[in-house]
């Protein structure tokens, strides 16, 4: 297992995810949080060093699918007052959680895209191997 610390931002600088000041994250190679290309950059780390990447989508979280779009009755968002571009998170009856980014809003419906919320993202990621 390796110790890390990580900054995850949009390529405008838009924070989207950190470990906090003395805060580590475990890191252990093909448990899936990480995707592959990022895993072998990781592990390339030394002890102590730091890295930052310009990811692309391809390098990252991909491309929208438009097969993950799909239209949904506004009472399946129970009391959540959709608008458009928010990201909307539902349970799954394993207890997972699953997010779509809010497309259309009619009265009756809204049209969800599944796809992973950073897809189409250039993202920049900096990583600190601890140990």
């Amino acid at each position: 297992m390796i110790q890390i610390k990580f900054t995850l931002c949009l390529s405008d600088g838009t924070l989207i995810d950190q470990t906090e000041n003395d805060e580590t994250m475990d890191f252990t190679v093909g448990d899936g949080q990480w995707l592959p290309a990022l895993e072998s950059r990781i592990l390339a780390l030394s002890a102590s060093e730091k890295q930052v990447w310009l990811l692309s989508p391809e390098e990252a979280f991909g491309y929208p699918d438009p097969t993950q779009i799909h239209w949904l009755d506004r009472a399946d968002l129970g009391d959540i007052v959709p608008n458009v571009n928010d990201i909307v998170e539902f349970n799954l009856p394993n207890g997972d959680t699953v997010a779509a980014r809010v497309l259309v809003i009619e009265s009756d419906r809204v049209k969800m895209d599944f796809s992973h919320p950073l897809a189409g993202q250039e993202i920049i990621l900096e990583v600190e191997r601890i140990a």
